[in-house]
């Protein structure tokens, strides 16, 4: 990854096949204010972040859009979908603000709705492996933005559990020689992440350092599931490697 800072706090670089985990984490756990975009050879989009956590998202890629989530779901019908766009563009409104106003969803529908798109964009970027990257830390613009406050550890950890290249989770955490333990603020740094019983029992294991081949013994998780939960894991700083 290849970086440069300006004086004025921009930061700017290249993906390769393991930044955005480490990138995004390094911009929450400062807990900063501001925008992280990201852009490919056609998409973009953008991370915002308010005090070390990202509130909102967008994107330009059509799969990404609000009225996708309601449809994919079975919520509204194709129908509904392009007559409800074809109104927001005309009357300059938001895609949900139209579809409450058509009683077509709920206004609870909304706010999950937009909660799930903007979950689904953010985690989309932890597949990226090309690319550039943009921080600008400010304030953000209130007009474009519906402030979610997202959990920073489980967007973490739900982007790695999306990644299916073995390529890439090996790069991050072999060998098979390699020893992790526990970070000494474990407990208040993984708190409010979702494991599972099985792997908050794995994590207790490395309270003393142990090598990725042992650690692969103490669970009837796969070991392609272990690996990239340590990815994970160490992404957060509750596992360091020693």
């Amino acid at each position: 990854m290849s970086t440069t800072t300006t004086p004025t706090q921009v930061r700017e670089g290249v993906l390769s096949t393991t930044t955005f985990p480490g990138l995004i984490y390094s911009v929450l756990k400062q807990k900063d204010t501001g925008v992280l975009t990201l852009t490919g050879d056609v998409a973009e989009k953008s991370v915002y972040i308010q005090n070390g956590h990202p509130v909102f998202a967008t994107s330009n890629e059509r799969d990404d859009r609000l009225g996708q989530i309601f449809f994919k779901a079975g919520i509204i019908s194709l129908e509904n979908l392009l007559g409800a766009l074809d109104q927001s563009i005309a009357a300059k409104k938001r895609l949900g603000t139209v579809l409450v106003e058509k009683d077509l969803i709920q206004a609870r529908d909304l706010v999950d709705g937009v909660r799930t798109q903007v979950r689904n964009i953010i985690c989309s970027l932890f597949l990226w492996t090309r690319g550039r990257y943009r921080y600008v830390p400010g304030t953000l613009p209130s007009d474009e933005v519906i402030t979610l406050r997202l959990g920073a550890g489980n967007i973490i950890l739900d982007g790695i559990r999306r990644v299916e290249s073995w390529e890439r989770i090996w790069e991050a955490v072999g060998p098979l020689t390699a020893k992790y333990r526990t970070a000494p603020a474990t407990t208040d740094l993984a708190k409010d992440l979702s494991l599972s019983l099985e792997e908050w029992t794995l994590l207790s294991h490395c309270e003393q350092p142990l090598a990725l081949r042992d650690i692969l013994k103490l669970s009837t998780l796969t070991d392609y599931e272990i690996c990239r939960l340590f990815w994970a894991l160490m992404t957060l700083g509750i596992v360091v490697r020693c």
